[in-house]
């Protein structure tokens, strides 16, 4: 099969058609998936527990067998590259940390490097331990490291390895991200996204912090319960009818006393429900 064709005025670098999974040999759980995403484009994925989102973000970082359908990293099928051709384009950075061994901090970022085919340089490694406020913990065990903590580290691992510069033509797919960080780091996360995607990089972000979303965000994709796809705009993670249709509840929408900036809530209920 071709790959998708080339548009030099919209940079097409992570595409999927007709993408299904289902695990164990039984019917499509997830699926069919269609996306496109271009240079410096931030994508929040969001969807119920258990719809499918990390699901997702494995089979486009190819760590995953589709049933049906085909990913594109760039012009090549992600399922032809090498685990060090997709490492040098494509960086994983999942909700939760196991690691075997009580590697430090240092340690465990430099291994984002070392995946991508190169020697842990110091100064990349450095720099996103500054940058992800992890500096005076460089030397300690992960294990010793709050959860919040470990995530952010998760994050300067994996971009460590897509290292610095032009990131036009590389991918972060990024699993709740900001799910354990505190508000002043989740605020600071929303800026190191946005800046890295002013160096061209691609952005997937799964969230469930709807406000956080439509912050950093530039469009959306939805995953409903069924596993079938729904591609939203920007607006559409402030629309609480199109939300409602994604999550079956209610949702208001919140506007601040300066009028610029929109969010929507779940809608509180109106009474009590049945006893538990």
């Amino acid at each position: 099969m071709d790959g998708p064709r080339s548009d030099p005025a919209n940079q097409v670098v992570l595409q999927a058609r007709g993408l299904e999974h289902g695990y164990g040999g039984h019917a499509a759980e997830l699926g069919p998936v269609d996306l496109q995403l271009s240079a410096g484009r931030i994508m929040a994925l969001v969807g119920s527990n258990g719809a499918g989102k990390s699901t997702l973000l494995r089979l486009l970082a190819g760590l995953l067998d589709a049933t049906q359908g085909v990913i594109h990293l760039g012009q090549d099928r992600i399922d032809r590259l090498t685990e060090t051709q997709r490492a040098r384009r494509l960086a994983l950075c999942p909700q939760r940390t196991s690691l075997a061994f009580a590697f430090t901090v240092r340690e465990y970022v430099g291994f984002g490097p070392f995946a991508a085919g190169s020697r842990a340089a110091s100064n990349i490694v450095d720099h996103w331990l500054d940058r992800l406020d992890l500096g005076e913990l460089a030397g300690v065990p992960m294990p010793r490291l709050s959860v919040g903590q470990q995530q952010r580290a998760a994050i300067a691992r994996a971009m460590a390895q897509l290292g610095w510069g032009d990131l036009t033509g590389k991918v972060l797919l990024a699993d709740e991200p900001a799910s354990a960080l505190d508000t002043r780091h989740a605020g600071e996360l929303v800026s190191i996204l946005r800046t890295l995607a002013e160096r061209g990089l691609a952005v997937i972000v799964a969230a469930h912090d709807l406000p956080w979303a439509a912050a950093v965000a530039d469009e959306a994709l939805a995953i409903k319960a069924d596993g079938t796809a729904l591609p939203m705009s920007k607006e559409g993670l402030a629309d609480p009818a199109a939300l409602e249709r994604v999550f079956g509840a209610s949702f208001e929408r919140f506007r601040n006393d300066a009028g610029d900036r929109v969010v929507a809530l779940p809608a509180l209920a109106a009474a009590a429900g049945p006893d538990v």
